[in-house]
């Protein structure tokens, strides 16, 4: 086997976690070549993982699948138009959940149940590669973070203040906490030790940061300089010693650098801090459910979280 197309095209979130699957295949076929379809926005992620060997945009697919004959497919993520293409390329192994229309087109399935959110989503993967693995007759290799790799990953900052990122706001992907609550974390925090405080944003909550700087003007603060950029994001990031955020990419990025992240999520059932954990190590993470009763925003009890993150991650 020296070749194989995987796909996960949809949110940046989503697409981290399928890292720690991919690193289980590489280890345990060495050779192998692994080619991802991603979507358009994260296809610099190749650059960022030594378990990606080419990205695939969805305009691409169809020529691409002809032109590779890939044997082999594993869709971590599918839609039912994806489905189809994989089939009528007639690729003769292509791996699924077995969840959805969409498997239809799929001829090697594993039942999952997904949707029960009886473990993380990171761990649906690699059970997926270890299905994928056992069914060719290969050794599963074990595996660990970080799943990304950068230049400046190792380089001391010159600053003796350990600085937190703060992502306040989702773009609308998943309720957070709100802005006030998270101006109240920042100065319970400061109460307990002094940081350097950056907030992370995209271009479009940039002002809304704005002013939650003017709020913290007490604290030393910054804001980051967004960017679509996904390589300086990760850059960005790679910066902190610990991220703070809801349920959204960014987390999932500080996570595969192996950072320290505390995450606030939805008590939902699909939503929820055990299915949608974050790939860093267990010593690296916390993560905290909404026990209120808003649709808008997470509530969470700011200040006994506000100790046990200084006790267990920055002490």
């Amino acid at each position: 086997m020296d070749k194989i197309l995987v796909i996960r095209n949809d949110r940046l979130g989503d697409l981290m976690l399928i890292l720690p699957a991919l690193r289980i295949i590489k280890l345990s076929i060495p050779s192998i070549k692994i080619d991802c379809l991603v979507d358009n926005s994260y296809k610099d992620i190749s650059l960022l993982s030594d378990d990606i060997d080419n990205v695939i945009s969805y305009t691409d697919l169809t020529n691409i699948i002809f032109d590779n004959q890939y044997s082999y497919s594993i869709s971590f993520f599918s839609t039912f138009n994806i489905g189809y293409k994989l089939w009528k390329a007639n690729i003769k192994n292509r791996y699924a959940p077995a969840t959805k229309i969409a498997q239809l087109f799929y001829n090697k399935t594993l039942k999952q149940n997904r949707s029960k959110s009886l473990k993380s989503e990171y761990e649906y993967n690699n059970d997926l590669a270890r299905f994928f693995l056992d069914d060719n007759g290969y050794p599963v290799s074990k595996t660990k973070g970080p799943f990304i790799k950068l230049s400046n990953q190792n380089e001391k900052k010159s600053d003796s203040k350990k600085v937190i990122f703060i992502h306040p706001f989702t773009g609308g992907s998943s309720k957070t906490l709100s802005e006030d609550d998270f101006i109240i974390l920042c100065l319970e925090l400061h109460k307990l030790c002094s940081y350097k405080f950056i907030l992370h944003c995209d271009k479009y909550d940039y002002e809304k940061c704005l002013r939650m700087k003017n709020k913290l003007y007490k604290l030393d603060i910054d804001i980051i300089k967004p960017t679509s950029q996904l390589t300086q994001m990760f850059s960005n990031i790679n910066q902190c010693d610990l991220f703070i955020a809801g349920s959204t990419g960014p987390l999932h990025v500080a996570a595969s650098l192996n950072k320290k992240t505390v995450g606030f999520y939805p008590k939902k059932k699909s939503s929820t801090s055990l299915r949608w954990s974050t790939i860093n190590d267990e010593t690296n993470k916390l993560a905290y459910e909404d026990f209120g009763t808003s649709d808008k925003y997470i509530k969470v009890n700011i200040f006994s979280i506000a100790n046990e993150i200084y006790n267990k991650l920055l002490k």
